[in-house]
C-alpha cells in the first residue's frame, strides 16, 4: 500500500505543477477591446494622432482566435504598439448595434457591410473617419510570413495620417 500512496502522490504533485505551469499564460492574456463605439474611437484615434487596426472577428473563427493570440494578444501586451496604432475587434454576426463613425446607430451586421468586411479574419486599417489607409489583411493562412505583412500594413496606416 506504501508504493501506491507513493505513486498518488507523485501523480498529484506533477498534475500541480503542470498546472501551476499553465497558470501565468492565463495571467498574461490580453484581451482586445471589442469596438461598439466608433464615435468616441475617433475622439481617441484623433487626440492620439493613431490610426486604428480593427480585427474583423467571429466566435466560431479558430483562425481568428489563433492570429489573436500569436500575433494581436502579444503586440497589446507588448506595449510596443501603443504609440503607433489602436487595436480593437469587432465581432462579426453580433446581434448588437454599434455606433458608427458619423455617431449613426447601426445593426454591427450593416457596420460591417459598409466596410466590406464579410470574411474572417480581416484586419482593417482605419483613419478617424473611417476610411482604410492601409491594405486590409485577409485571412491567416501563412503565420510565417504574417507578422511582415502585418508590420508593413501598420507603416502604412500611420504615414497615411502623417
Amino acid at each position: 500500500m506504501h508504493t501506491n500512496s507513493h505513486l498518488t502522490t507523485k501523480c498529484l504533485l506533477a498534475i500541480t505543477l503542470w498546472m501551476v505551469s499553465l497558470t501565468p499564460a492565463a495571467f498574461a492574456e490580453a484581451t482586445i477591446p471589442e469596438a461598439i463605439d466608433f464615435q468616441a474611437l475617433q475622439q481617441e484615434m484623433q487626440s492620439k494622432g493613431l490610426p486604428l487596426l480593427l480585427a474583423v472577428r467571429a466566435d466560431y473563427c479558430g483562425f481568428c482566435r489563433r492570429l489573436e493570440t500569436e500575433h494581436l494578444e502579444p503586440m497589446l501586451r507588448s506595449g510596443e504598439y501603443d504609440s503607433r496604432i489602436l487595436i480593437r475587434r469587432f465581432d462579426l454576426g453580433s446581434e448588437q448595434t454599434v455606433v458608427d463613425f458619423s455617431g449613426e446607430r447601426i445593426a454591427a451586421d450593416e457596420f460591417a457591410a459598409r466596410h466590406q468586411a464579410s470574411l474572417t479574419p480581416t484586419l482593417l486599417f482605419l483613419d478617424a473617419q473611417g476610411k482604410e489607409v492601409a491594405e486590409r489583411l485577409l485571412g491567416y493562412n501563412s503565420p510565417d510570413f504574417y507578422g511582415a505583412y502585418l508590420e508593413d500594413a501598420i507603416t502604412k496606416a500611420q504615414r497615411a495620417l502623417h
